[in-house]
């Protein structure tokens, strides 16, 4: 062979290699992460995010104990995480509370709509927490003046013969729920236009059970949910709605409020529906990676056969299958200027001892350096006495 034909051969070899090299590397770049992070530059030029309300203030998540060591595994369908996220998201603002010389008389009334009168006050009006009690049916208000939280508990097992069986349905429980929240001025369009999760149940002995045969169902419990654009809106359990509510069909001659309404809970704020804010949220690979490494917060624990009615143990925890990735907005039971967003991980968890069962992980999603940094405790001061 001479060199003119091994120039040629060379040639030819060359060119196939590159093809080929060509060919690995762009499908690396262009079918793989890499063509995320294409687009995102192209979307971040094109549509930059509005952080008007500067650096926010880092999410309080409250955790679920677990014990064990515990490997996390991606288990979704097709073993993948999720594409289609966008790169960035609006932050909505809160509305601030308002002072009211009228917020007395306001839980006074709302007191009585519930069937409450100021002779079962167990407080005085001197402070800005109300609290009655009823002893005919065992139950309980209690009513915070300024941020409007509500709570109203009731003994279930003792007036249970006091609600008809097999009388509710769906609609007639999410019905009853927005008419109560409703009369209280505790409820706006994000929740009648959001989610409404409604979990029926009935009285055994000296508990309450979940049940999904209509004959036995004595109570539904119904939890409602907001929603900004497509996302909703979840709260420190994502199982447990800011808005819950326990309904009731009473006997016919019965019109204790308590017995239709025995157990509610109600924490509102009010949000602005439209904002102009927007930040940068972190791609789906570094969340993943954040929550493999322990850094996402476990906020609800389901044991298999168990339900939301149940008090539920510390499990030990060894392998987290998280089948399901989305994002959602979070809104603290405490006081937040703003509603963020943040990514949910659904799992399924293995349990020794156990069956297992289903839990939840929050992971907040802004980008880091559009987040305050988290507060440092003082160290503390050793006693050298």
């Amino acid at each position: 062979m001479n060199l003119t034909n091994t120039a040629v051969m060379f040639k030819r070899w060359a060119k196939i290699v590159v093809l080929i090299l060509g060919l690995y590397y762009g499908w690396m770049f262009f079918g793989g992460p890499g063509v995320r992070s294409l687009i995102k530059i192209f979307y971040i030029t094109k549509e930059p995010a509005n952080p008007i309300y500067g650096n926010l203030d880092p999410l309080e998540f409250t955790n679920k104990e677990v014990t064990g060591d515990q490997i996390y595994k991606l288990n979704t369908t097709n073993g993948k995480l999720p594409g289609k996220f966008p790169f960035k998201m609006n932050v909505y603002k809160f509305k601030p509370r308002t002072y009211s010389y009228l917020a007395g008389d306001t839980a006074l009334k709302d007191g009585k709509t519930m069937g409450y009168s100021e002779e079962d006050l167990i407080t005085d009006l001197k402070g800005t927490v109300y609290r009655w009690r009823k002893a005919d049916t065992n139950s309980f208000l209690e009513i915070d003046i300024n941020s409007k939280r509500l709570y109203a508990d009731s003994d279930m097992i003792r007036n249970s013969a006091r609600m008809q069986k097999g009388r509710l349905n769906e609609s007639y429980a999410i019905e009853g729920a927005i008419d109560f929240f409703d009369e209280v001025e505790r409820i706006d369009d994000l929740y009648r236009k959001g989610l409404q999760k409604v979990t029926f149940g009935y009285v055994g002995g000296t508990k309450l059970f979940q049940t999904t045969a209509p004959r036995d169902i004595l109570f539904a419990r119904v939890d409602l949910y907001r929603k900004m654009d497509d996302f909703v809106v979840l709260g420190p359990d994502p199982k447990v709605g800011l808005l819950n509510i326990f309904v009731a069909v009473p006997n016919s001659r019965e019109t204790t409020f308590v017995i239709k309404y025995p157990k509610i809970s109600a924490e509102y704020k009010e949000v602005e529906a439209k904002t102009t804010a927007s930040y940068p949220i972190i791609d789906i690979s570094t969340a993943w990676e954040a929550v493999k490494n322990g850094k996402g917060v476990i906020t609800s624990i389901m044991p298999t056969n168990s339900s939301i009615f149940d008090k539920q143990a510390v499990p030990t925890v060894s392998e987290i299958l998280v089948d399901n990735i989305y994002l959602a907005y979070y809104e603290n039971t405490k006081d937040q200027p703003y509603l963020q967003p943040i990514y949910v991980f659904e799992a399924k968890y293995k349990s020794l001892g156990s069956q297992g069962g289903e839990m939840v992980i929050y992971l907040p999603a802004v980008s880091g350096e559009y987040v305050k940094p988290i507060p440092q405790a003082a160290p503390a001061v050793e006693n050298t006495k």
